[in-house]
């Protein structure tokens, strides 16, 4: 069973890993060209500013993803060392249950704020502020499966971080 969460775990991060970096390529492409219109020529294009904030939403909120299921997030673990060892993979896990008991109720809340969204269209690309607002549900339900699957792995195996690694060592 872990061996399957651990695969729709790890296809899900590079489908949006994936995707969030050809967003985040056509935002840096976009924005070159902008300035160079801008600079260059003294003329500039009326949307790539508000195409490029709505992009970074998603780009965020699917990266996100990521920093989940590589364990990245921002903690205060000075006291894990207070705690037993074998209490506190089930410790974490049970945090992990409550974030995605939130991740819960932000996809919920997200998917209302879409919906609500429907009736609204952006000024100048012209594009429903439901697929803006998407990004959020989406984002969350990414996040939600990720930790869940850290949640089973904790309940399992204890705890899954053993150590710091790159993004999160301290110098």
């Amino acid at each position: 069973m872990i061996a399957i969460i651990d695969k729709i775990s790890s296809a899900l991060a590079f489908i949006a890993g994936s995707i969030a970096r050809v967003l985040l390529l056509a935002i840096a492409a976009m924005l070159f060209v902008q300035v160079v219109l801008r600079y260059g020529f003294s003329s500039s294009l009326p949307w790539p500013e508000e195409a490029s904030r709505y992009l970074m939403i998603w780009v965020v909120m699917l990266a996100g993803s990521l920093l989940v299921r590589d364990d990245q997030l921002v903690r205060v673990d000075f006291f894990d060392a207070f705690w037993p060892k074998k209490i506190l993979g089930y410790r974490n896990a049970l945090f992990r249950l409550l974030l995605v008991g939130l991740l819960a109720v932000l996809v919920w809340k997200g998917l209302d704020n879409a919906m609500f969204g429907m009736r609204r269209k952006s000024v100048t690309i012209g594009i429903s502020f439901f697929w803006i607002y998407l990004a959020v549900p989406v984002g969350a339900g990414l996040m939600m499966v990720q930790m869940l699957a850290l949640a089973i792995k904790d309940f399992r195996h204890g705890p899954t971080n053993t150590g710091p690694s790159i993004l999160n060592s301290e110098l």
